[in-house]
């Protein structure tokens, strides 16, 4: 199972001539099937500096998530 990101955020940010600010968070079903990964990237890019860059992933069971969602969401009618 090869699930495509769902990006929950994206943003490039022109510091200075040529320095750039990179962020993204992006949400995807993993492999098992059983599990919701949520993945962080940042990125800070200067030409006269080492690049740096950072990615977090974060893996929630799917079932533990619904659960939360169930117990914390509103009720509502769908539109």
């Amino acid at each position: 199972m090869n699930s495509q990101a769902l990006v929950l955020h994206r943003r490039l940010k022109t510091i200075d001539q040529g320095t750039l600010h990179c962020r993204e968070l992006e949400l995807r079903l993993a492999e098992d099937g059983q599990h919701v990964l949520l993945s962080r990237y940042v990125e800070w890019y200067d030409p006269q500096q080492p690049s740096l860059c950072a990615t977090q992933h974060y893996r929630v069971p799917l079932a533990s998530m619904i659960r939360w969602m169930i117990n914390n969401g509103e009720q509502g009618s769908a539109p």
